[in-house]
């Protein structure tokens, strides 16, 4: 790895994500104006929204934002789209790095639409004229029960007996800092965690820390992000692969430490006056792929990136903290309509109107809503 240039400004695209925030807490500690870029913030990779002037003076851009939808054809539009707009609007700013975080295996796998985007976003990547890096890294630790709840079947986990070296989101943060901090690669390294396990063996060994009481079932069959797998699907290609320093023993037992015996449920914590204010919430009560309601908005956890909505559905009042969230779409529990939740946009009745959208605002462990419909509730209830 090349030396650290000096102090830089560092534009994160989805900045307010897992590993986007740990970015710009690193860098920033590193001494660089690490700017942080999500819709929150007003930028919008799809559109070219806020583009152009939070890439004014950037030397190096670093992309882990993510699809807010996994279906094929959504996932494949984000990838090209954004990652089509970051480059054009780097090229005019004089960006000289482009960062982004992709998969390993991305290229092993073509029978899953995510992977093919990934595929494509890198090909977006090596072919522009702007220098850059592309890190692809294993799973994540703090996925582990999002990718059991995505293969659940009633009380039963089918999960491939396959390879699997996942990695803390800590070490994925460091190392994806490091690239950005040092001159481009213009080309691909892989990251991974410290020690190999077998897929259906670590989600086995993950539910039962948390006394989920799932059984995991090795089924060869099974498929992950629509596809089958082999026994190197998930890992490192080579030897050259940078590993993490975190185990995952040692992570579920950092993690447990971190939530204390008598924890309140999310709902009570984040009305008690004495901890949060009444627009505000804590990160580590809204998992990935839950919503959580705080005074009169509904905050959702998008792959790690928080979007607000008006808790109540513009149909019949229906409230959507507690409909099914799938991706970025929420569908009302009381007469099915849904919604996008990071803008609002109806996307199938009987509603009509769309949301009222919310900026979120994170700090730490410490969600913000500045939202109208939040600061109301202070002053009604």
């Amino acid at each position: 790895m090349t030396s650290e240039r000096s102090s830089m400004k560092i534009v994160v695209i989805g900045g307010s994500g897992l590993i986007g925030s740990k970015v710009v807490m690193m860098l920033g500690e590193h001494g660089h104006q690490a700017v942080p870029a999500s819709p929150n913030s007003g930028v919008n990779t799809l559109t070219g929204e806020g583009l152009a002037d939070v890439l004014e003076g950037a030397l190096v851009v670093v992309d882990v934002s993510n699809s807010p939808s996994f279906e094929d054809a959504a996932v494949m539009e984000f990838f090209k789209t954004s990652t089509g707009n970051l480059l054009k609007y780097e090229a005019t700013a004089g960006v000289g790095h482009h960062v982004a975080l992709s998969i390993v295996g991305t290229d092993r796998l073509p029978d899953s639409g995510y992977m093919r985007a990934k595929v494509a976003q890198e090909k977006l990547i090596r072919e522009s004229s702007i220098p850059y890096s592309i890190v692809r890294a294993t799973q994540f630790f703090e996925f582990v029960n999002r990718i059991a709840d995505s293969a659940t079947e009633g009380n039963t986990v089918r999960m491939p007996p396959v390879g699997f070296q996942p990695m803390a989101a800590d070490d994925v943060a460091s190392a994806v800092s490091r690239v950005a901090m040092g001159s481009p690669l213009n080309g691909i390294i892989e990251i991974a965690g410290p020690e190999r396990f077998r897929f259906d063996e670590l989600i086995r060994k993950g539910l039962s820390a948390s006394k989920d009481p799932r059984e995991v079932i090795a089924d060869p069959h099974a498929r992950y992000f629509g596809t089958e797998l082999s026994d190197g699907s998930l890992v490192p290609a080579g030897d050259d692969a940078q590993l993490g320093e975190m185990r995952f023993d040692d992570w579920l037992s950092r993690s447990a430490s971190r939530i204390p015996p008598t924890a309140k449920p999310a709902a009570a914590a984040s009305s008690d006056p004495a901890t949060l204010k009444e627009n505000e919430f804590r990160v580590s009560e809204v998992p990935t792929g839950s919503a959580l309601l705080v005074g009169d908005a509904a905050v959702f956890n998008v792959a790690g990136t928080f979007c607000a909505t008006q808790n109540k559905c513009t149909h019949r009042q229906g409230p959507l903290s507690k409909g099914k969230l799938d991706g970025s779409t929420v569908t009302c529990p009381l007469h099915g309509s849904q919604f996008n939740v990071c803008t609002g946009e109806v996307l199938r009745g009987p509603a009509q109107d769309p949301l009222k959208t919310y900026r979120v605002i994170v700090d730490g462990d410490v969600g913000r809503v500045e939202a109208d419909a939040a600061a109301a509730a202070r002053t009604t209830s």
